[in-house]
Formats: C-alpha cells, structure tokens, sequence
C-alpha cells in the first residue's frame, strides 16, 4: 500500500512526537452512530440510506445447523459511504476530467472502482491533532445556514485557544452543525456551514495534512461557486483528505478542561478497494 498526497509526508519521527502527546490516557470518539434513525435520509438521486439486515437469526441458525443450544446470528449493512462519519478519498472528486495528480478519471475507473487512488491507499493515520472552535466567538451558538468561515476565522479562533497549525497536523473544524441531528434530522441536509476555499488554503499553506469538521459537506452547502470549491482544492490539488460528520463537542470540552491545544488523532479507514471513502471511526487522545 502507498500513500498518496501529503499523508505520504508523514515519517516515523512525526508520529512518535504524535503519541507524545497523551499524558491522560483520554480517549475521545470522534464519530456519530451508524444507525438508520440518526442519519438523514436524503435525496435518493444522490444517497442510499443506511440500513442494517439480518442475514440469518439465531432462530434460522438453528434451524438450518441444528446445533443444540448455540447459534449465532449473522446480519449486514449497506448504505452510501459518503453518509455518517467518513473520510473522503482523493478520487471522490473530479476536476475537469482528472483526479489527484493529473490522473485521468476516464483511465483509472472502471465497474469496480478506481484504479488509482482508492480508498485502499490510504494508511492509518496517526498524527498530531489541533481543533478550530467557532463556537466560543458566538457565545456557544452553532453556526447555521450555509455561514463561512473565513481566514479572519481561522486566525481568531487559534489565536483565541493558543493552538498552531504545524507540517502534518489534522485540523478539525467544529462549528455546532452535527447537533441538529437530534433536533432537526429531516433538514440536516437542507445546508451545511463550512471552510471557505481561501480559508482551506490558509489551512494547507501551513502545512495541515487531514481537515475534518462536524458538518456534512466541508464547504458551506449548497456550493455557492463551482469553479473553484474546497474539495477540490483540498482532495484534488493538493492531496488532503476529508473527513466529515464529526461529534466534535467532547473534544472541544475536554481541551478546555485539561489547559490543551493539541492531542493525538487516530482514523483507520477500511480498505475498500477502489472506494471513493470509507466509514472511519476517529478518536482523540490527551
């Protein structure tokens, strides 16, 4: 397996100093729950929803096995990738007809996935972790609507927590958004808040590796411009990877509590081969 975009960058060295970072032994899920009655359906011209089936009961088991008093109970899930937490590989985006690193869609993907840049070929990711908190410049309050957040953003907030943005580094952005998912799941989907493109520069020119965020959709949604979006500066140009639909409010706390501005960052995607993402279930560690 070899990585791809700037988590190919990542060295030994850089992760030991990673791990340095946990002194509490606090381990943080960053992830929401895969379950039917949380995510949003949304428009199914774009999205299967996620549903889990039994492929055999313990009462079927027996049945068909016969085996006295065990049984085991086999089920499934299916559902777009691109729903719940999840990380976004670089060939989920493609610009003018090329995928990151100047490939050619037409070229590298096929009936069963890409060729080049699938999911597969993106390592566990173990690296440094700072968070970009919005809310305690709004009194508490969620961003709403499709809001951007800008440079100027950007720079208050890190300023305001004392964190810095270092070659490597995940950046999580957290801006409230994932909380109506318990109080307004039919429009969740409606629109998203997120990182403008000069802000998602801002972030890369620093030297950010990964940028994650408690939103559906990184960007503000609906796209406002579509000749230049963050995705694909991000995953295209620039080979940073995604990550979305995060639960960022016990990170956020748990920071404050303990005097930190940075943590350890862990997300283990699946090996989907030729997938354009993968469920990941990211945790944080101080």
């Amino acid at each position: 397996m070899t990585a791809l975009g700037v988590l190919a960058s990542l060295t030994p060295d850089a992760i030991v100093a990673a791990a340095s970072l946990v002194r509490l032994g606090l381990v943080i899920d960053l992830s929401i729950p895969m379950d039917a009655d949380v995510l949003p359906q949304g428009d199914p011209a774009f999205s299967e929803p996620f549903h889990r089936w039994d492929v055999l009961t313990p009462e079927q088991w027996h049945e068909r096995v016969g085996s006295e008093k065990d049984a085991f109970h086999l089920d499934a899930i299916g559902g777009s990738i691109h729903q719940g937490t999840h990380i976004d590989g670089l060939v989920h985006v493609v610009n003018d007809g090329k995928v990151f690193d100047g490939q050619d869609a037409g070229s590298a993907r096929t009936d069963k996935g890409w060729t080049f840049g699938g999911i597969e070929t993106v390592p566990p990711i173990v690296t440094r972790g700072v968070l970009i908190d919005r809310l305690p410049a709004r009194d508490g309050r969620p961003l709403t609507g499709s809001e951007e957040v800008t440079v100027a953003d950007i720079d208050e907030a890190l300023a305001r927590s004392g964190a810095t943005v270092r070659s490597g580094d995940a950046v999580l952005l957290r801006t409230g958004k994932i909380r109506e998912l318990a109080t307004a799941r039919a429009t969740f989907l409606d629109a998203q808040p997120g990182i403008g493109v000069e802000a998602a520069v801002h972030l890369a020119d620093a030297g950010m590796a990964v940028f994650g965020s408690d939103t559906g959709g990184t960007e503000p949604q609906p796209v406002r411009d579509w000749s230049r979006t963050v995705h694909v500066e991000l995953l295209t140009r620039r080979g940073i990877h995604l990550v979305e639909w995060m639960d960022l409010d016990t990170l956020a706390t748990a920071l404050v509590e303990h005097e930190r501005t940075d943590f350890l960052f862990i997300a283990i995607p699946l090996r989907i081969t030729g997938g354009t993402g993968s469920w990941v279930r990211p945790i944080a560690l101080i």
